[in-house]
């Protein structure tokens, strides 16, 4: 099996990706209910939340940060639910005694 180092493009391709990951969803769906003119406030009410200051409708960059937000807490409870379930498996397959 080849060796591979790691080189200052492969930190740029892992930085990149993680970007991409992140921002792209939220972009995308954005993207869609501003062309459709749905409202993603509707999804989860939060409290003390009113996106509707505005005249002439909700602006790209509050629906962008809504469905943002929305997408880090969901990644941010799986990758917590994953690490405790395995912390919770690592303890119950340790060796008793």
């Amino acid at each position: 099996m080849k060796d591979y180092k790691n080189t200052s493009g492969t930190k740029i391709l892992l930085l990149f990706s993680l970007a991409f990951y992140t921002l792209l969803p939220p972009l995308l769906t954005a993207a869609v209910f501003n062309r459709f003119n749905l409202n993603p406030f509707a999804i989860v009410k939060f409290l003390h939340f009113n996106p509707f200051l505005a005249d002439r409708g909700i602006p790209g960059y509050q629906t962008f940060f809504y469905l943002l937000m929305l997408w880090l807490g969901i990644n941010i409870f799986l990758w917590l639910l994953v690490w405790g379930t395995g912390r919770l498996y690592r303890c119950w397959r340790a060796p008793r005694g």
